[in-house]
């Protein structure tokens, strides 16, 4: 049975089935908490109206985020899962940095996470505050010159990882990448096709929306 995206349900039935981490989006609302949402807005994914930004957390929570859930906060989920898998956290706006890796490191969950944007200076900034922080760099389009911006990426936002869209996880893109360095993840791998092909290029890290598939895979490979 599938849980809302972004809730404390969806993370904990990822946990219950077995997976290795979870991945969730972070953004700030007015009273400065870490709240985990996708949209600038709660118009989609909840029973509101509004920008993130202009509501308290204490507002965010009178909201209905599917199946009863509210929308939690980035200290919720690491008090679920922190330390039991890996969390992979995707930041969603600029300014947020410092409050991420203070949350981080009072956490002590340095070795059990990563930092992700496609916004290259919060990566930047987090790897300036803790060099520690694993950070990664997610792509849905190819670059012109590939080599120029891999060179880039490595060097001047110094991530370490790639995190590709599926449509741009091409053997040679991957191999490119490999070589220079960097791991791999590639999103989202949802159907059972999608899932073996994807697999078989050997990606440190594969997302799907439905975990339950990758588990099953895991499963026949092992067996």
């Amino acid at each position: 049975m599938e849980a809302p995206e972004n809730t404390l349900l969806s993370f904990k039935r990822a946990m219950d089935i077995g997976v290795d981490w979870i991945e969730f989006d972070l953004r700030r609302c007015r009273d400065g908490v870490l709240v985990v949402i996708h949209d600038g807005t709660v118009d989609r994914t909840t029973n509101g109206h509004g920008k993130v930004g202009d509501m308290t957390f204490g507002e965010l929570q009178e909201l209905d985020a599917g199946s009863g859930q509210k929308i939690p906060s980035l200290q919720q989920v690491i008090d679920l899962a922190g330390g039991k898998l890996g969390l992979d956290m995707e930041i969603k706006e600029s300014g947020i940095e410092e409050a991420v890796v203070d949350v981080i490191k009072k956490s002590g969950i340095i070795g059990h996470c990563m930092v992700s944007s496609f916004l290259y200076e919060p990566l930047r900034r987090v790897k300036e505050l803790d060099p520690d922080i694993k950070t990664a760099v997610i792509m849905d389009k190819m670059p012109g010159n590939v080599d120029r911006c891999l060179d880039m990426l490595f060097d001047d936002v110094n991530a370490r990882t790639l995190m590709l869209s599926k449509k741009i996880a091409t053997v040679p893109f991957v191999g490119e990448a490999r070589r220079l360095g960097f791991e791999i993840g590639i999103w989202n791998a949802d159907m059972p096709d999608e899932i073996e092909k994807y697999a078989a290029m050997d990606p440190e890290y594969l997302c799907s929306n439905y975990p339950n598939r990758l588990i099953e895979l895991k499963l026949l490979t092992l067996g």
